[in-house]
């Protein structure tokens, strides 16, 4: 149905346009308000640290309820609240205050749009890729268009830019189709029948495989996500040049995207996962040389391995294997794992080994693919491309 993918375009770009303000310019605008290094990455892991619990505990309600839309709805309003009070709140206590809820609310309500986007694009057979895309799009052009701000407003405005596409994410959830509401009293059993299926899931040892598959694959990206443009710059590159490499690994990634279907009827969730954890292993090590600049460029467009191919398969592996009614729990606690506690461990690691050894960090995030690649294997010899879990049969799997 084309109306439903248009709408998940619009609300993957208002995700992508937050992420695009935030990733780059948040951690500024804490230190401009004030916050030192250690306050900032206390905030920051300490977001983290929530996420391991909102992620899932919404996913499990959201999958209860067969209400993805909701549930967005309530951590984009909350995400809204936080970030539209940051330019009144001066001391650190309120920034705190405001700050990690608005980040956990956004962590947890991207995994609930994935397996919405995801689960649809099967339903209606429009392909997740060229929706996701848009999200990556959109961080490109917000990335842009937030520079361009803070250069001529000066860093304050990155507050105000997170409230006004906050905002876009909430009109855009508000516009995806509602689903029915429950009967009285329905929610309580549903709410045990869905924890239970979770508690099975945790349990199956191909899904464990694959959450540590993925988590590695993703995690390798933590010391060039927190690290790289840092230590480009003691390598004397200028700001301007940064601001054009980083980039081009999201247009790597969009390119991947635009072609998702395709690839995946060549290669498969698992090679994907393989390929990605690859992809991984080379450029890591090939940026822990600091080699020349051509082939740093040529380094970043791997991007669109390391993550896109990583990302992908994670994506169609739970479409495939985790039943509809558990996609937002599935997602949930892919997320959590990989973007969370796994990157997490992996920045905190990688810091210390650049203050020691420099750019040679790069090689903890090389093994971490070769770790990537060996659970990727596995897991091709444990999942046969069916459902790795049983019991009550997909009710409500039309439902946003």
């Amino acid at each position: 149905m084309k109306i439903i993918a248009a709408r998940l375009r619009t609300s993957q770009a208002a995700s992508g346009m937050v992420s695009g303000v935030f990733l780059p310019f948040f951690a500024a605008w804490l230190a401009w308000r004030g916050l030192d290094a250690g306050q900032i990455g206390l905030l920051l892991s300490l977001s983290l640290v929530l996420r391991a619990f909102t992620g899932p505990a919404s996913g499990i309600v959201a999958d209860a309820r067969d209400d993805r839309r909701g549930a967005m709805l309530v951590l984009y309003w909350a995400m809204f609240a936080g970030f539209a009070a940051l330019p009144f709140a001066k001391d650190p206590a309120l920034i705190f205050l405001c700050a990690v809820p608005a980040y956990v609310a956004f962590g947890s309500a991207t995994p609930l749009l994935e397996s919405v986007s995801v689960r649809l694009s099967e339903r209606y057979g429009f392909d997740y890729g060229r929706v996701r895309l848009w999200a990556s799009s959109a961080f490109i052009a917000m990335n842009i268009t937030a520079g361009l701000c803070v250069g001529r407003y000066g860093i304050h405005a990155v507050a105000p830019l997170l409230a006004a596409t906050s905002v876009l994410c909430v009109i855009t959830t508000l516009a995806l189709p509602a689903p029915a509401s429950l009967p009285r009293g329905a929610l309580a059993p549903r709410l045990r029948a869905t924890w239970n299926e979770a508690r099975e899931l945790m349990r199956s040892g191909v899904f464990l495989v694959f959450l540590a598959a993925s988590s590695f694959a993703q995690a390798s990206h933590a010391f060039y996500y927190a690290y790289g443009g840092l230590h480009w710059r003691t390598l004397g590159y200028s700001g301007p040049l940064i601001g054009i490499l980083w980039p081009l690994g999201v247009f790597a990634e969009i390119a991947l995207f635009s072609q998702a279907l395709r690839v995946l009827r060549v290669i498969g969730p698992t090679r994907l996962l393989w390929y990605g954890a690859l992809g991984c292993v080379v450029r890591w090590t090939i940026l822990a040389f600091d080699p020349p600049l051509p082939v740093v460029v040529l380094a970043q467009f791997l991007h669109g391995a390391t993550f896109a191919m990583a990302h992908l398969g994670a994506m169609f592996f739970i479409l495939r294997a985790v039943p509809a009614r558990l996609a937002a729990t599935a997602q949930s606690l892919y997320f959590v794992c990989s973007a969370g506690l796994m990157m997490g461990i992996a920045t905190y690691a990688a810091g210390l080994i650049y203050a020691v050894s420099g750019g040679r960090a790069y090689l903890l995030m090389s093994a971490m693919g070769v770790v990537a690649m060996a659970l990727a294997l596995l897991l091709a010899r444990q999942w046969q491309g069916g459902r790795i879990i049983h019991g009550a049969a997909d009710e409500h799997s039309d439902a946003i």
